[in-house]
């Protein structure tokens, strides 16, 4: 049992202290908004993570998990290892905001009373644990104290929608440190988790703050390159799914990051994939692979909406959308860097009026878009009200929905940008199915914007220009 502190209340503070909080070890942590608290204390977490509001109530109930509202309160306790798990936002050049962090290491240092081991748990870019370092030991030297720390990098390997499982049962767990005592403290803090010391990953603090960024950039790479991949399906005629599938039993490839889509979303990918960007030119290493990995997911958004566009034509303007899935990635309300943002805000520049409908994310997207769209109650009610549909999430709610009760869309076509259909099942019921790199099936779908259809999209509706997405 070890005695820990975890600054933070966010997405993997809070995971991370309930988490470890299930095998005995107390935790403090810390979150200086006195509301959010409130919440947490009644067993209710500000955010979806499946079983995390029910394991945060546990650990409260037991009395492993403690609630305080500063630094200074939990270093009282003189927790022998402390957490940073504030946020690092990207910043307008694409550069990671680290004001959270150092603030964090300043208050630390201010406040430290025996030793630490303090860990960057954050994504943070090279270099950022010597400079945490080197703060908390200002910090020390101002008030004239002697007491010894250890700063160490842990990156969180999380998915959003399977974090608990991700940490309780990680792939593996690398730390980052240059002194025996801290890798020790970490290794047996972890043990419990593990089913082999072999998942424990030892490497100096720089190769650990590169590590999650490698990772999440080659991650977001596969996804950019099948996105690519599945915009030349379109022309030529192939099956994306039909390729993924011949790529996937290759063992050197595997499936995992192969699904064709709109692209990639959320908190991660998108902040990394421009930080990393960013710490090559700071270094003049230019990252020219990822920074084209970054332009192809923008572009994908642009290549949908051009879809539907060129379904439409001028006749666009005046429809009535209906839009099933907002958060980037089923079992998550996490709608940052969404498709579905750049999507519903192009819609509405062209005249579309727009009903979305998600059964977790929506109050999310409410904040953003206020009354300019409507919110239906249920994915039946979405298909009541709309001319077309666009599908934005695969959510299992959308993609188990009996495709009869689809053939009330008015204009009789579907927008999928999850490939959540068979087109030949949707082709069965008389409706247009425009996907990525799935051979769309148009034919049978009627349009006021053109008098002639082919069974393939680009050749059918080619004659309306591109449209950019701002």
């Amino acid at each position: 049992m070890k005695n820990v502190a975890v600054v933070g209340a966010g997405y993997v503070g809070l995971v991370t202290g309930a988490c470890l909080a299930t095998k005995d070890n107390v935790v403090t942590i810390i979150e200086n908004n006195e509301e959010k608290i409130k919440m947490l204390l009644q067993g209710k977490v500000p955010f979806y993570e499946p079983g995390l509001d029910e394991l945060v109530s546990k650990g409260i109930a037991e009395k492993k998990i403690v609630f305080v509202s500063s630094i200074s309160e939990a270093m009282k306790e003189n927790p022998e290892i402390i957490f940073s798990c504030v946020g690092t936002p990207s910043l307008p050049d694409g550069s990671a905001d680290l004001s959270y962090v150092w603030q964090v290491a300043k208050e630390i240092g201010s406040s430290l009373n025996s030793y630490a081991l303090v860990i960057n748990k954050s994504t943070v870019p090279v270099s950022t644990a010597q400079k945490v370092r080197s703060i908390i030991q200002e910090q020390l030297n101002v008030k004239g104290s002697s007491v010894t720390f250890d700063v160490a990098s842990n990156p969180e390997f999380l998915k959003e929608g399977s974090a608990l499982d991700d940490f309780l049962n990680p792939d593996r767990v690398v730390i980052g440190t240059d002194s025996e005592k801290a890798k020790q403290l970490l290794t047996d803090l972890y043990k419990p988790f593990l089913k082999s010391t072999e998942q424990c990953i030892s490497m100096n603090i720089e190769s650990a703050e590169l590590t999650k960024y490698a990772s999440n950039a080659m991650l977001a790479t596969r996804i950019s390159f099948m996105n690519q991949i599945a915009l030349l399906a379109d022309k030529v005629g192939a099956d994306v799914e039909d390729v993924k599938k011949g790529m996937a039993k290759d063992r050197r490839i595997g499936g995992s990051f192969l699904n064709a889509g709109i692209g990639y979303g959320g908190s991660c990918f998108p902040k990394d994939v421009r930080a990393l960007i960013h710490m090559g030119m700071e270094h003049l290493q230019p990252m020219t692979l990822v920074r084209e990995v970054d332009r192809v997911n923008d572009h994908q958004r642009i290549s949908f909406f051009d879809k539907i566009f060129r379904y439409y034509g001028d006749n666009l303007k005046g429809k009535h959308a209906g839009i099933w899935g907002l958060a980037f990635k089923p079992e998550t309300d996490d709608i940052r860097c969404a498709p579905s943002i750049d999507i519903i805000k192009k819609l509405i520049d062209f005249g579309v009026k727009v009903t979305v409908y998600d059964a977790v994310a929506q109050e999310n997207v409410k904040q953003i878009f206020k009354d300019s769209i409507n919110y239906a109650d249920s994915a039946e009610r979405v298909l009541e009200e709309t001319d077309f549909l666009v599908l934005l999430t695969e959510w299992n709610e959308f993609k188990e929905y009996p495709l009869e009760k689809l053939t009330i869309i008015k204009d009789k076509v579907i927008f999928d940008g999850r490939n959540c259909f068979n087109p030949k099942d949707i082709q069965k019921l008389g409706l247009g199915y425009v996907t990525i790199g799935r051979k769309n099936a148009i034919s049978k779908a009627k349009t006021t914007s053109t008098t002639t259809t082919s069974s393939s999209s680009e050749q059918s509706v080619t004659k309306q220009p591109a449209v950019a997405m701002m």
